[in-house]
């Protein structure tokens, strides 16, 4: 079971590394948005954003989407600070998204980069269908099961993400689905260890401590350049996925 704690230690520690590091995050925020304004138009009253992170999301939000109220949620407390800075009257839920409580109720969700780190995305869907107004909008990315495939065939840790079919199964229930996008993207780094250096500055390194030792290293090394390696480079993939909902 996912540990939400070291999940949580995970992205503590990279907030000040994160938005150099996580530039598919970075692309996914506004090509979400994008969805968003050609799905679901640009003027809404009450807008939530869970897992808001350093603010990717929110800046695009703050830029292209006209609202009257905003509220952002993310499982660190530090948070706060990166979204007040961005939208300086946003209100601000700490917490675990799938314990909080949400009050109020809202025309449009979103959430960037967030559902593969969900236990239970069933139980979160019909939370998300509560906390949205009639006719509401939940959009949100999250990653195929690509994602990482170097790193789980090196290490054998992973994500335990979803087929694409059975999250399309998954969302039509209670929702309509407005759009649904994925994609395959290759990021090459210069040595395996810049890979480790990668995920650990994009707080991905979250699912289980990994207790490297010399020799353990050294196998990651040769294993890693040997299986994925390309023209002096090595490749790490990433498996983006798009998805606007709308509440029947």
């Amino acid at each position: 079971m996912l540990d939400k704690n070291l999940v949580k230690f995970r992205f503590q520690k990279c907030i000040n590394t994160y938005d150099d590091s996580a530039v598919i995050q970075k692309e996914m925020a506004a090509h979400l948005i994008d969805l968003v304004l050609c799905n679901c138009g640009r003027n809404f009253s009450n807008v939530f954003e869970f897992g808001a992170g350093t603010g990717f999301l929110s800046k695009n939000i703050l830029h292209q989407i006209s609202f009257l109220n905003y509220c952002a949620n993310d499982i660190i407390e530090e948070s706060e600070f990166c979204i007040k800075n961005i939208i300086d009257n946003a209100k601000f839920l700490s917490g675990d998204i799938e314990k909080i409580r949400i009050e109020e109720t809202y025309d449009l969700i979103l959430s960037n980069a967030v559902m593969q780190w969900i236990a239970d995305i069933d139980e979160l869907l019909i939370k998300m269908h509560n906390a949205l107004n009639d006719g509401g909008y939940f959009a949100f990315t999250t990653f195929g099961e690509q994602n990482y495939k170097e790193i789980k065939d090196t290490t054998g840790v992973s994500l335990e993400y979803l087929k694409t079919e059975t999250l399309k199964e998954k969302c039509n229930l209670g929702f309509e689905i407005v759009c649904f996008e994925e994609n395959v993207q290759t990021l090459c780094f210069n040595t395996p260890l810049d890979v480790l250096k990668h995920i650990k500055n994009s707080g991905t390194n979250g699912i289980k401590p990994l207790n490297w030792t010399v020799s353990k290293l050294k196998h990651f090394e040769d294993y890693y350049k040997k299986c994925f390696g390309m023209n002096d480079k090595v490749t790490l993939t990433y498996n983006p996925v798009y998805v606007v909902l709308k509440k029947k």
